[in-house]
């Protein structure tokens, strides 16, 4: 009865001792896959443009999750990729004068006209259902009198820069 005890006990010695861990090498981890994802919610603004001059605002909400740092948020004209009408909200053949432009949070707002996509935000580091709220602004010029409804198609992507 004696060597049962002094066994057992010599035996949960040894599974409870750190130095008989690494005796046996034993390696923990595990691997994350590359993971983006967004959500949009529906805009807030833009219902309806008054007759006169001035700025119109719109907003989405994203939510936006990155298993990678560097995440990138950019906007893109869906509509036509040059030409006059890049960037602008139109009502069949007539298109608003100045373009449509974006911002996330306090940044300078950039025009959708340009030949290179704007780019809104950048997440540096792992994020889950971080907050991003994307802000449109359309100005009226003073001899410019909208009629209609116009729209713009928008290509709203997250990509990593990660290989």
């Amino acid at each position: 009865m004696t060597a049962r005890v002094t066994g057992a006990a010599i035996a949960l010695a040894l599974l409870l001792s750190p130095a008989a861990a690494e005796a046996q090498g034993t390696d923990v981890g595990g691997t994350v896959p590359s993971y983006l994802a967004l959500s949009l919610d529906e805009p807030d603004g833009f219902a309806t443009f008054p007759a006169g001059p001035g700025e119109h605002t719109l907003r989405v909400r994203a939510r936006v999750t990155s298993t990678d740092g560097g995440a990138r948020l950019s906007i893109a004209d869906g509509d036509v990729a040059s030409g006059a009408r890049m960037g602008s909200m139109a009502a069949g053949g007539t298109a608003l004068d100045r373009p449509l432009e974006a911002r996330v949070g306090a940044a300078a707002f950039q025009p959708l006209d340009a030949a290179i996509d704007p780019l809104l935000a950048v997440f540096r580091r792992p994020v889950a259902n971080e907050a991003a709220t994307i802000e449109l602004r359309q100005r009226i010029g003073p001899a410019e009198r909208p009629r209609g409804t116009y729209a713009k198609t928008l290509l709203i992507t997250l990509s990593s820069n990660a290989p």
